[in-house]
C-alpha cells in the first residue's frame, strides 16, 4: 500500500499532511482498513482517546481489589467476660494473661458465674471456644462486622465479588456488541460509582455481601468496555503500545490507591473516597466517538465515516475521499448484520478450539494473579508498602510488554512469562531464602501474561463478535479468581503448586493458537481462521493481495 505525507514541521502552523491510497478498496476489511490507514498511526485524535480511556483504569483496579483492605484481617483477641466488659482495651494486659496460645479459644473457668482476674480462677489447661471478641480497631468490615474466628466469612468477600463477574461480563459483551462500547462504558461506569458508595453505608455484613456482588455485576463492565474501544483504535504495530498504557495506567491506580488506603483506613471512608470520581466518567459519551469499527460491523456506515473524517481533522489529515465514499456506501455482509455472533464462533472449528484456549489461559491467569495480589499483604513488612511494590509491577509488566510483544511475538512471550511464573511460584520453596524476591518475580510475571492475554484474545476473533468472545473467554477465566481469594485457608506450599501447575498448563495452551504480531484484526469469522503473522495489515508498505476464495461453504471444515 503506498502512503505519501507531506508536512512542514519548521513552521509555526504546521501543514496539513496528505494521505493518498494506491489501490481501490476491495471487500469490507479493506474499505474500513483503507480508510483507517489515512488518519496515520499515533495522530492527535488517538493520543487524545488513549489519555481519556486509561484514566478509568486508575479507579478500576480500586473497585477490583479495594476488599484487599476493606475486608483485612485486624488483630483481635478472646474477650474474657470474667474479667472484663465488652468495650475492654484490646491491650488489656490482665485480659491477655488470661489466654492461651491458641487463637478463638481460652482458659475455661472454675466457676462461670464468679467475676474474677485471678488466673487461680481458671483451668490450667482445659480451653473453651470464644464467644465474643475484643479488637485492635474498627477500620475494617472484619472488626466492625465481628468476623473473627471466621476466616471464611472474610475471605467470601472476594469470592462473591469474583462470583459476580461472569454476570458483568454477560452484560458487558450484550451491551457493548448490540448497543455499542461507549454506551457500555457510559452505564456500567455509573453503576460502580453508585454501587460502590451505597456499599458504604451497609449496615451488617450480608448486606455488604449482597452490595459487593451487585457492584461487581453492575459495574465491572465500564472497564472492558474501554478496552475494547482502545484495541479497536490502535494500529496493529501499536496494540502493544495501547495496551502497555492501560497497564501502567492500571499499576499507577493500585499504587495510589495503596496510599489512599494508608491515609483513609476506615473502611467507608475509603469507599467514598475512590468511588465518587467515578461519578464524572458517563461524561465521557460527550468527550469520546464511538468505535468506528463497531459502527462498521452494525451497519452503521456512515456514522464510521463521520468519526474517521473528525479523527482526520485532529490529526490534521487529509482524506482520500473516494475511500470515505465507498465506505459510507460499503454493504456490510449479512453475516456481520445479522447473524447472532455466538452462532457464528459456534459453527466454526477452528474458533471452538481457540476459545477453549484461551478460556484456560483466562483461568490460569486469574486465578495465580488474584492469588497472588491477596496474599501479597501477608508478607512480612508493611502491608500498604507490600501492596504498593505488587502493584509496581503492572507498571514494570506492562513497559515489558511494550517492548516484548512486538518484537518477539504474542506467543513466544506469553508463553516465556507463564512458564517464569510457574518456576518462581515452586522454586520459593525449595530455596526459601529467596522467597520474597520470586514473589515478585511471579508476580510480574503473571501480570505480563495476564495483561498480554487481553490484547491477544482481542486478536483472534472477529469484530462482530470480539467483545463478546472477549467478554467470555473473561467470564469463564473468572473461576480462577473465584478460588483465589480462598487460597489464604491453603498451606504456602499447596499454593504454589496450585500457581505452578496452572501457569505451566497455560504456557502449553498458547503454542496451540496463532500468532497475531501485526496481523489486521479481523472483520469476519473466515479472516478469523485464517489469521496468521505475516497476514496483510494496514501498516504494510505493500498492496495487499485479494481476498482468497474460500474452497468451503461452512466454517465447519475450516483450518488453519
Amino acid at each position: 500500500m503506498g502512503r505519501s505525507a507531506v508536512s512542514d514541521s519548521g513552521s509555526s502552523s504546521s501543514r496539513l499532511s496528505v494521505t493518498k491510497i494506491s489501490r481501490a478498496p476491495g471487500d469490507a476489511d479493506d474499505v474500513l482498513e483503507t480508510a483507517l490507514d489515512q488518519l496515520g498511526p499515533f495522530g492527535f485524535y488517538q493520543r487524545y482517546v488513549m489519555v481519556l480511556l486509561c484514566i478509568p483504569n486508575l479507579f478500576a483496579v480500586m473497585y477490583s481489589l479495594n476488599y484487599v483492605f476493606v475486608a483485612d484481617q485486624v488483630p483481635f483477641r478472646c474477650t474474657v467476660p470474667e474479667c472484663e466488659g465488652p468495650y475492654s482495651n484490646f491491650a488489656n494486659e490482665t485480659a491477655t494473661a488470661l489466654l492461651p496460645n491458641v487463637t478463638c479459644h481460652r482458659y475455661e473457668p472454675l466457676q462461670p458465674d464468679k467475676t474474677t482476674c485471678d488466673r487461680d480462677h481458671f483451668h490450667s489447661s482445659s480451653i473453651i471456644n470464644c464467644e465474643h471478641f475484643v479488637y485492635e480497631n474498627q477500620n475494617t468490615i472484619f472488626a466492625e462486622f465481628d468476623l473473627a474466628c471466621r476466616e471464611w466469612m472474610r475471605t467470601m468477600v472476594g469470592t462473591v465479588r469474583n462470583a459476580a463477574l461472569p454476570f458483568a461480563l454477560i452484560l458487558t459483551g450484550y451491551m457493548s456488541d448490540l448497543r455499542g462500547r461507549r454506551t457500555a462504558f457510559c452505564v456500567f461506569s455509573a453503576f460502580a460509582a453508585i454501587m460502590g458508595i451505597i456499599k458504604a453505608f451497609s449496615i451488617n455484613y450480608y448486606m455488604y455481601l449482597t452490595l459487593e456482588f451487585l457492584e461487581a455485576a453492575l459495574g465491572y463492565g465500564f472497564n472492558s468496555a474501554a478496552y475494547v474501544m482502545m484495541v479497536e483504535l490502535a494500529r496493529p504495530s501499536l496494540r502493544a503500545a495501547f495496551i502497555c498504557a492501560t497497564g501502567v495506567a492500571y499499576g499507577l491506580g493500585g499504587v495510589m490507591f495503596a496510599f489512599i488506603a494508608r491515609g483513609i483506613p476506615y473502611w467507608r471512608h475509603l469507599l467514598w473516597t475512590i468511588h465518587t470520581p467515578a461519578l464524572l466518567l458517563p461524561v465521557y459519551r460527550l468527550l469520546v466517538d464511538e468505535s468506528p469499527r463497531w459502527l462498521h460491523a452494525r451497519g452503521r456506515t456512515r456514522d464510521a465515516a463521520n468519526v474517521i473524517r473528525k479523527a482526520a481533522r485532529l490529526n490534521k489529515v487529509i482524506l482520500d475521499e473516494e475511500v470515505i465514499k465507498a465506505l459510507e456506501n460499503d454493504e456490510v455482509k449479512k453475516e456481520v448484520r445479522e447473524s447472532s455472533a455466538w452462532m457464528a464462533l459456534v459453527r466454526s472449528r477452528v474458533l471452538m478450539t481457540r476459545f477453549a484456549l484461551c478460556c484456560w489461559c483466562w483461568i490460569a491467569s486469574t486465578f495465580v494473579y488474584y492469588g497472588l495480589t491477596i496474599n501479597s499483604v501477608t508478607l512480612a513488612g508493611d502491608k500498604y508498602v507490600n501492596f504498593a511494590l505488587n502493584m509496581a509491577m503492572e507498571i514494570v509488566a506492562s513497559l515489558l510488554i511494550m517492548m516484548a510483544l512486538e518484537r518477539f511475538g504474542r506467543k513466544r512471550s506469553i508463553f516465556v512469562a507463564f512458564l517464569l511464573c510457574g518456576v518462581a511460584c515452586v522454586v520459593p520453596y525449595f530455596v526459601s531464602s529467596s522467597r520474597l524476591g520470586f514473589f515478585f518475580l511471579g508476580k510480574l510475571a503473571i501480570t505480563f501474561a495476564f495483561n498480554s492475554v487481553y490484547v491477544f484474545t482481542a486478536e483472534l476473533f472477529p469484530t462482530h463478535a470480539r467483545s463478546s468472545a472477549l467478554a467470555a473467554c473473561s467470564l469463564v477465566g473468572r473461576v480462577g479468581s473465584i478460588l483465589a481469594p480462598q487460597t489464604p485457608l491453603l498451606s504456602t506450599y499447596v499454593q504454589a503448586l496450585l500457581y505452578g501447575v496452572c501457569a505451566l498448563l497455560a504456557a502449553l495452551s498458547v503454542l496451540a493458537v496463532p500468532e497475531t504480531r501485526r496481523a489486521r484484526l479481523p472483520q469476519s469469522v473466515q479472516a478469523a481462521e485464517v489469521l496468521r503473522e505475516g497476514a496483510p495489515h494496514a501498516d504494510s508498505t505493500a498492496p495487499p493481495p485479494a481476498p482468497p476464495l474460500l474452497a468451503r461453504q461452512t466454517p465447519l471444515t475450516a483450518s488453519t
